[in-house]
């Protein structure tokens, strides 16, 4: 049985919370051993890669594991997508709470470079679906075909 909505929504900003202070307290761990957990930033990245086409790839179950980046939000969320900031926890609740429900959320969209993607839109989608263990998460994916590597400090993943 589904708990009332106020006490729903008090336990997923509950968890909110904790994703939000786990992050900052892995950040700074790692700030103290000299070690990243921060997504991996697109436009960064493709500093090091020579990319030639695009194609749509479909909707397609991606597992979380391979989703490594961000297009424009790399600050919002760790490489766990635990959130680091307090200004998303207003949508991340509403997306657990339909979450909680079993509502049908949307695909996320993502841009598959190489091996792993990064993050178009449905950031705090794939934070929720973290957050409750799932594997894998229905995608719209754009492909970008790449040529050679540059060497990159960043993608020695």
């Amino acid at each position: 049985m589904l708990p009332n909505s106020a006490t729903a929504r008090t336990q997923a900003k509950e968890r909110f919370r904790q994703l939000r202070e786990q992050a900052i307290i892995h950040r700074l761990f790692d700030r103290l051993v000299g070690r990243s957990h921060s997504l991996y930033c697109l436009n960064v990245d493709l500093q090091h890669r020579t990319h030639r086409t695009r194609h749509h790839g479909g909707v397609q179950l991606v597992p979380l594991a391979q989703i490594r980046g961000s297009e424009g939000r790399c600050s919002d969320f760790d490489a766990a997508f635990r959130p680091l900031t307090a200004h998303t926890a207003e949508r991340w609740v509403n997306l657990a709470l339909a979450h909680e429900r079993g509502d049908p959320i949307p695909p996320v969209e993502l841009l598959k470079v190489g091996d792993f993607y990064y993050v178009r839109d449905g950031h705090h989608r794939i934070s929720v679906a973290h957050s409750y263990g799932q594997l894998a998460i229905e995608a719209e994916v754009t492909v970008w075909d790449e040529g050679r590597q540059r060497n990159s400090p960043q993608l020695a993943l």
